[in-house]
């Protein structure tokens, strides 16, 4: 029966992150071809353009935009209007603005207006409309002494707009206090009149008294405002002149379309980039990062018996000093890590999609766990076409399927590998390692693995093997659920910039209904790295000649005796310069010297 172990609650699997300047450039370092073919092709087609219709400039001329002062009004300090930067963006594209600019051009108007849609920006370098008093005024022309004047044309079209505007405001205000310091003298005239035909002291004389006092500060107020309407400030703003360009405009937009393509691409593109991203979407650890060259998908047997090709190569063995086979050897650290916390034993290796090949990185994973001294059983479970019996010099021996079908014996079945992919094994593996192959292809293989015998099989091989991994079809094939009934938890396969978040978000759901526990996620990199890459230089030796041999132990030492060390023997190598002699000592510890 098998045991299901709840995950712990202390994994670490991925959390929501924040979004960092670090994810910005990866994205701009995973999209960099993009944007560098978007950059070219803008520039050349800008080239292009420029040569059929001529360069454009762009000049720039700005007006630094200054309130009115509206003088002193009952106090010391003069007040300002505020000024709306919107409303000015607007009053300088308007049409009396146009006109005032034609003017200065020597161009009829109807003309000008024409050309004000294609040629005139005008803009506040600012993040909103009201927090800036400065106004750029952008004028494109195709040569630069045209594209100056016109920017300095419309800049100051705009500011003598704005002045003509402000003093008709100033002058309506100035003929406002002339008429009210006239009507409040003839008040204060009408007053002193009827002060002068009352008796000091009556109830008359004090009411006339306080109203022409009262009179009289208002006429006071408005003299003053009045006296102040030279010194009110009606320049508008001020400009600052317009440069000519130097060089022809546009081409540099090109990189920027480049970088808003690529982002976009990015954001709508849900294929797996990072084991960052595997973990946030499986929900899991991610054990191990694999180059491509570990896992290859394989093409399934036909039933016509199409003749397969040669089976993917096993970097432990074919190079156990590669970067491919280090690789495998963290994926064994990891699992061994969180399988002893979680007391796994039955492990699946399933890929989510058809680019992954479980059957090759499940070889990888059980040549390096029997490396570590431990005992491994690996069952080609995937019964339309494992890839396992081809690694192991198995195909066409009977396997899982006749022993499902007709309940063989095991351990007749059971085979210990002698190679891989036509790599003669250490004897120290072959001595741990055992593969079930699959069998003949069945066409009922999903009733065959739902079945009880299936169950106990597994159950009555945990006992004897420190671990038993399975491969499987890929995760849309419905063999993948009644083969996860029966195992302890399942490490997800998936292969960078191949398979989409969408089908690791759907593995895991249906995961979740059967109650199988995700172990971890394997990313397969896109990197191909050699079996030479990173390798140090491993002597030449045969299948018949083994680099290290043990000698026999010696008698056991007496009570109290401590044992003597059993030095390794060297056997005769290569001369090469680069060669390097791996020693292993009693402790099965591993040493390389020169």
């Amino acid at each position: 029966m098998t045991i299901r172990q709840t995950p712990d609650q202390d994994d670490f699997a991925a959390e929501p992150r924040s979004l960092d300047l670090r994810e910005y450039w990866l994205i701009v370092r995973r999209r960099w071809c993009l944007v560098v073919v978007i950059t070219v092709l803008g520039a050349v087609c800008g080239v292009e353009y420029s040569a059929h219709a001529g360069h454009a400039y762009t000049a720039q001329a700005s007006v630094v935009v200054v309130a009115v002062t509206q003088g002193p009004q009952g106090g010391s300090t003069p007040v300002t209007t505020p000024v709306n930067m919107s409303t000015e963006q607007a009053i300088a594209q308007s049409a009396a603005v146009i006109q005032l600019a034609a003017t200065k051009l020597g161009v009829p108007v109807a003309k000008l207006d024409a050309s004000v849609p294609k040629r005139l920006t005008v803009s506040v370098p600012a993040s909103t409309l009201t927090t800036s008093n400065v106004l750029q005024v952008d004028w494109q022309a195709d040569k630069p002494a045209l594209a100056q004047q016109g920017a300095n044309a419309f800049a100051a079209a705009y500011l003598a707009y704005r002045q003509h505007v402000l003093q008709g405001q100033v002058a309506v205000l100035q003929k406002n206090l002339q008429q009210q310091v006239s009507t409040l003298k003839n008040e204060i005239n009408s007053l002193s009149g009827q002060l002068s035909h009352t008796t000091t002291g009556t109830s008359a004389n004090q009411v006339l008294t306080v109203e022409l006092t009262q009179v009289s500060q208002q006429y006071n107020t408005t003299q003053t405002n009045l006296a102040a309407i030279p010194a009110y400030n009606t320049s508008g703003g001020q400009l600052i002149s317009a440069l000519p360009p130097s060089k022809p405009s546009g081409l540099s937009r090109s990189v920027l379309i480049g970088l808003v393509v690529a982002f976009a691409r990015d954001l709508f593109d849900d294929r797996m980039r990072d084991s960052g991203q595997l973990e946030q979407r499986l929900g899991a650890v991610t054990l191990a990062v694999l180059p491509s060259s570990i896992s290859r998908a394989e093409v399934r047997p036909t039933r016509t018996g199409a003749k397969l090709g040669s089976p993917p190569v096993i970097a432990m063995a074919a190079a156990p000093d590669s970067a491919a086979a280090e690789a495998a050897r963290t994926m064994r650290a990891a699992l061994i890590a969180v399988s002893s916390r979680r007391k796994l034993r039955v492990i699946l290796l399933l890929g989510a999609d058809a680019s992954v090949s479980s059957g090759q990185v499940a070889a990888e994973l059980g040549v390096a766990l029997a490396e570590s001294d431990r005992q491994v059983l690996l069952v080609a479970s995937d019964l339309r076409g494992s890839v396992l019996p081809r690694i192991f010099g198995m195909p066409g021996r009977a396997g899982l399927s006749e022993m499902l079908i007709s309940s063989g014996d095991p351990k007749s079945i059971i085979q210990r590998p002698q190679e891989a992919s036509g790599t003669q094994l250490p004897e120290e593996i072959t001595e741990r390692l055992t593969v079930l192959p699959s069998g003949q292809p069945t066409p009922f293989a999903l009733s065959v693995l739902d079945s009880g015998r299936m169950r106990d099989l597994l159950g009555g091989q945990r006992v004897n093997h420190d671990f038993v991994l399975l491969d499987a079809p890929a995760a849309t094939v419905a063999d993948v659920l009644s083969l996860a009934a029966h195992v302890d938890g399942v490490i997800v396969l998936v292969r960078e910039k191949k398979t989409a978040a969408k089908d690791i978000a759907a593995l895991r759901h249906r995961l979740e209904q059967v109650g199988v526990p995700i172990v971890g996620g394997v990313l397969i990199s896109r990197r191909r790295l050699g079996w030479g890459r990173r390798r140090v230089g491993r002597p030449r030796t045969t299948a018949s000649q083994p680099l290290i041999k043990r000698t026999q132990p010696s008698a056991p030492a007496r009570a109290g005796e401590p044992e003597a060390a059993t030095p390794p023997v060297i056997l005769p190598i290569s001369t090469d310069s680069d060669a390097t002699i791996m020693l292993a000592g009693p402790d099965d510890s591993v040493k390389q010297s020169k």
